[in-house]
């Protein structure tokens, strides 16, 4: 019997099941997933200045980690902005207090549309790389996915190192919403490496706006869950910004898991994947990239990307106030467009994304589920440098803004979240298998286990 979508709050940045490093090897440790034991999971922010951004991090291990190249400042020349403070805020398990981590090597994928959006990711590399504490599963295997776990987390202090709640919303048995392939034709062009769902929930920066989820978590049933994907941007109808907007809003999600060769490569060691068929195997590719990354925009339809928080944060609502947490960072901007642009866009700089307009619709449908994975060990972050906790930052232009002219509505609808509490069990039945994508020397030889595999089946 499908399940109804259900909302779930978690304690504790609590969506990876984590085990010591020395475990990682072969199958991953039993275990059944509670609120009582979400402490012992990882999750991260990307930071700028001192101030959180809206763009949470896919941690690849102890000193790198997956952010959407959207959520980055680039230079006129189209390169990534190295001078800026870009930390990452590491969520530790129980027993870990949170660590910062000081970037020391960022890098957009060489492919990266800043118009469409395609292969919006970029790596973050911090830390000692000789000194790998421990490392973290990608999802493999999507159609073997039970459930997705979409997360929006947020940090109460950063000075502070303390964590809010994280928002979680379950799509267990739900359908891709109809109108996905619609406002996006890039999405419509590979849907097999994107999640599109229409679900928000509250902005933290704003209460009378909702936000995308951050993050997506792919569930094994009975007990394993990894991190799958990343929010790459909105397609909005009836206005250019995420809060305010009267029409349809559609969220799309990069999976990672095409991109763990280019990954491997890049940071010069072994990234984990994950996947409960133990006869599972996919093969990466270095130069893997989208098709149609050139893809037209959609007539009547807004797309947004990058940090969130600059708009809702200038947003007034039905009271005519805004309301924000005084953490939250102000926004980068995306570098010029390396490739066609869509017809009648614009890019308005105020902050929270990009809107983009394209010219015709089209319509596949995609009812795909994700897929889930592991982490563990200690936590090694660099070192929290305080600053400046009242967010605002020198950049209240994140994000591009193209709208397109025409009007259209399609399918789908919104749908808030608030959550609540709630015990999920995810029982680990064997027959797992854990593999790595090589590339470059392997530095992560914590583990026992074999450290080879190029990105099959666990093993």
């Amino acid at each position: 019997m499908l399940l109804g979508i259900k909302l779930l709050e978690i304690a504790a940045l609590g969506l990876l099941v984590s085990a010591p490093a020395a475990a990682l090897s072969g199958n991953f440790t039993r275990r059944t997933v509670t609120s009582s034991n979400l402490n012992d999971f990882r999750g991260a922010l990307f930071v700028v200045a001192s101030t959180q951004t809206s763009c949470e991090m896919a941690l690849i291990d102890s000193a790198a980690g997956f952010v959407a190249a959207s959520c980055l400042t680039f230079k006129s020349s189209g390169k990534v902005d190295q001078s800026l403070d870009y930390r990452v805020a590491i969520a530790g398990t129980d027993g870990e207090s949170t660590k910062f981590g000081s970037a020391t090597l960022v890098d957009a994928h060489p492919k990266y549309n800043p118009t469409t959006y395609a292969n919006n990711l970029a790596i973050i590399q911090w830390g000692d790389s000789d000194d790998i504490d421990w490392h973290q599963y990608i999802a493999q295997d999507r159609p073997d996915w039970d459930n997705v776990f979409y997360t929006r987390r947020t940090m109460s202090s950063v000075s502070g190192k303390s964590w809010n709640t994280p928002a979680v919303v379950s799509t267990v048995g739900s359908a891709v919403p109809g109108g996905c392939s619609a406002a996006n034709n890039l999405y419509n062009s590979n849907q097999d490496w994107f999640l599109c769902m229409a679900q928000t929930t509250t902005s933290m920066a704003n209460q009378n706006c909702q936000s995308p989820y951050g993050a997506a978590w792919g569930v094994y049933q009975p007990n394993n869950i990894a991190i799958a994907a990343l929010y790459s941007h909105s397609a909005i109808y009836g206005g250019d910004k995420l809060c305010g907007s009267t029409g349809n809003q559609y969220h799309y999600y990069t999976m990672l898991q095409p991109y763990t060769a280019w990954a491997a490569k890049l940071t010069g060691r072994r990234v984990y994947t994950y996947a409960a068929d133990a006869d599972y195997s996919y093969s990466s590719s270095t130069s893997y990239g989208m098709s149609n990354s050139d893809a037209s925009g959609v007539s009547g339809v807004t797309t947004v990307t990058g940090d969130m928080y600059p708009t809702a944060k200038a947003y007034k609502g039905a009271g005519g106030s805004a309301s924000n947490s005084g953490e939250t960072a102000g926004g980068s901007t995306p570098p010029p467009a390396t490739s066609a642009a869509p017809t009648s866009s614009s890019n308005n700089n105020n902050g929270g994304g990009t809107t983009k307009a394209t010219t015709s619709p089209s319509q596949p449908a995609q009812t795909s589920a994700p897929d889930g994975g592991d982490n563990g060990g200690s936590d090694n972050g660099g070192n929290d440098n305080g600053g400046n906790d009242n967010g605002g930052g020198d950049n209240d232009n994140g994000g591009n803004n193209n709208t397109g002219g025409g009007s259209s509505n399609t399918g789908g609808g919104n749908s808030n979240t608030s959550g609540n509490n709630s015990n999920t069990s995810n029982n680990n039945n064997g027959g797992n298998s854990n593999s790595s994508t090589g590339g470059g020397s392997n530095n992560n030889d914590d583990d026992d286990g074999d450290d080879s595999g190029n990105n099959g089946g666990n093993n």
